[in-house]
């Protein structure tokens, strides 16, 4: 009895005395080195909630870095602020045998602002290892303790954190002595050795032997197949603010009547501005446009992390005195400009960038942006990005594209999705005139309309400088050599979202040269190309994300003295993942050939299981031997 009490005090007062294992790399389970570029040796996370207003995390982490690329795994690092305190912070780095290298104290980590440099007011910092290897494989053993008064950020498990990283053993233990009502689920546990003690009030995981996870050429979204556990307490603290929720209602009700309410009061000055700019408007969307367009005119974004845990908008009277605001502070001042004409707007919170959804079936903080949603009386909705000064009324864009949302209501929140751009929206149009010279090079006049979430592109592309547009073509149109711009345009048209570049270029062999023939590729510009793997074995569902449309019209212009020998034939491929149309004729003169070519390629939006990839690889070899066909044409002045 007396040495297992001398151990535990060991361990609970001496907390840099680590086991004497070290971890050397040779005891790692070979399966578990294949496709890896880290092991997580161990990794066990504590989370202790000893009131609604007061969680303690306490973190022992020990990770095998195999090569460079698993160094993104290391991840011994805490995001502390006034509400979140760091109370304990060291590790220790190992070389491939278990001998110690380096120790860290928590003096020694690196220290910065979690924020950019143009983001005011902003408290969240970060304390992390800043290491930099000798050589390949290390171990790092990380241990941390924090203290966090804000409850209703209690983080899920996930043990596997990503592709190429395997799990030798990871487990999670959520403690919680005041029996606050808890709410947990588990997904993706099917292919797992997840092991569970749980009772009503507390949470015990482990799961071990996880082989890593080799990335697969357009995969789901990794959330979708990784185990792991959500959860969340029906009563929670935000920064002293106490909440109680079980489903999305209630959840948006507090966030709308502790957040939101009561911020949007502006000045009868502004009212009466806004008003006089919009008495002609005759229906509400003429209104909200006007709207928008004085919101774009007359404020910026400018990144305002401060409030209720930086959830909290800025005052509408603050953001119109200052011009500025974050997404929080431009939506709410959007919404009060509305309401003072009459138009009812809400406030609507979303993951930003990479398609995620608000989970509609488990209710918990979440989101990292948000957006103006306006009901229309025709049950249409109309969505503002309220951070953009250039984007069209109406417009999200692949940013916030797609996806469930939490649309924040004085009764209640309601989980509804933005719109979706399908293959008929996401249009690229391409009109081109390529003049050829007698040598392989060519002019070309090109034009390009763009519609869908391909306008945002080419709309950031217009705002760059001209050095920088032309690094984009270059880039983009990899396989023409030595480009030379005689002249760049766009044509942006905001009421129809669509905007055109006009171009005109030159380069030097694009024909390939075979005795007095020339092979002339006959998709001047390739677009829409999509990899495959050439592993037939595939493991995982397929997705795309987004259906796409390309329409190609190209009209080569034979140099004089030239004529057609050979041209492929037309084609039409058909599938469930979209279809491609080639066809190519001549047409001309004696004084003047030309080969005219069009082609078709669409995309369907959709996901499909593994089983059908070897269709898809079909159709993707279609669409790339369709784009790599060639015309013959002679020299007839050689022959």
């Amino acid at each position: 009895m007396r040495s297992k009490i001398f151990f535990f005090l060991l361990t609970v007062f001496c907390p840099t005395i680590y086991s004497q294992e070290n971890y050397p790399v040779d005891k790692i389970d070979s399966s578990l080195l294949a496709n890896a570029d880290a092991v997580i040796r161990h990794n066990s996370r504590i989370v202790e909630i000893e009131d609604v207003d007061k969680v303690v995390e306490r973190t022992h982490r020990v990770i095998t870095i195999l090569n460079e690329s698993g160094n993104s795994y290391v991840r011994a690092l805490e995001h502390y602020n006034e509400s979140i305190k760091i109370k304990e912070q060291e590790a220790i780095i190992y070389d491939k045998n278990g001998r110690e290298i380096e120790k860290y104290k928590e003096k020694d980590f690196k220290d910065q602002s979690n924020f950019d440099s143009y983001i005011l007011f902003a408290e969240n910092r970060i304390s992390f290892l800043d290491y930099t290897p000798r050589e390949y494989p290390y171990t790092v053993e990380y241990r941390s303790e924090i203290e966090s008064s804000n409850s209703v950020f209690i983080s899920d498990w996930f043990p596997v954190e990503g592709y190429d990283i395997s799990v030798e053993n990871s487990s999670f233990q959520l403690i919680n002595p005041e029996k606050i009502a808890l709410r947990y689920e588990e997904r993706n546990f099917d292919d797992a050795k997840v092991e569970r003690q749980n009772s009503e009030y507390d949470l015990d995981y482990s799961l071990s032997g996880f082989q890593a996870y080799e990335y697969e050429i357009l995969s789901p979204s990794f959330r979708s197949f990784a185990p792991q556990v959500l959860m969340a307490i029906n009563d929670f603290n935000l920064e002293g603010v106490s909440g109680h929720a079980t489903d999305w209602k209630q959840f948006g009700k507090w966030m709308h009547d502790n957040l939101v309410a009561g911020h949007d009061e502006i000045s009868s000055q502004t009212i009466s501005k806004i008003s006089s700019l919009t008495k002609e408007a005759k229906t509400l969307e003429e209104k909200a446009r006007i709207i928008y367009k004085y919101v774009q005119d007359n404020t910026r974004y400018v990144a305002v992390m401060y409030g209720i845990g930086g959830w909290e908008p800025a005052m509408a009277s603050e953001v119109d005195e200052l011009g500025y605001g974050d997404c929080k502070g431009l939506t709410n001042y959007t919404k009060a400009l509305m309401k003072s004409q009459g138009i009812e707007s809400y406030y609507s919170v979303v993951y930003g960038g990479e398609k995620r959804n608000i989970d509609p079936d488990f209710t918990k903080m979440q989101g990292d942006h948000v957006i103006l949603n306006i009901p229309k009386e025709d049950g249409t909705d109309l969505w503002l990005e309220c951070t953009s000064q250039r984007d069209p009324f109406n417009y999200l864009g692949d940013f916030t594209d797609d996806r469930y949302v939490l649309r924040l209501k004085p009764e209640g929140g309601e989980i509804i999705k933005t719109p979706e751009y399908s293959e008929v929206d996401n249009i690229q149009k391409i009109n081109c005139d390529i003049q050829l010279n007698g040598i392989g090079g060519f002019q070309a006049n090109f034009s390009r309309i763009s519609k869908g979430v391909h306008y945002n592109e080419i709309n950031q592309l217009q705002r760059k400088l001209e050095k920088e547009q032309k690094r984009y073509y270059k880039n983009e149109w990899g396989r023409l050599q030595n480009l030379q711009f005689n002249d760049i345009k766009f044509k942006d048209d905001r009421e129809k979202i669509e905007i055109e570049e006009k171009l005109t270029f030159s380069g030097d062999r694009l024909a390939t040269k075979a005795g007095n023939r020339f092979l002339i590729p006959l998709s001047f510009i390739q677009q829409g190309t999509i990899p495959i793997s050439k592993n037939d074995k595939r493991r995982r569902p397929f997705e795309i994300k987004r259906g796409k449309t390309f329409e190609d019209s190209f009209t080569f212009i034979l140099p004089e003295g030239f004529s057609i020998e050979t041209l492929p034939e037309n084609k039409l491929f058909v599938s469930e993942f979209g279809s491609i149309i080639f066809k190519v004729e001549a047409s001309g003169s004696e004084e003047k050939n030309e080969i005219k070519v069009t082609r078709q390629l669409i995309f369907k939006k959709g996901e499909w299981s593994p089983e059908s990839y070897l269709d898809f690889q079909n159709f993707i070899r279609q669409v790339n031997h369709t784009s790599n066909m060639k015309a013959v044409i002679l020299n007839t002045s050689k022959t």
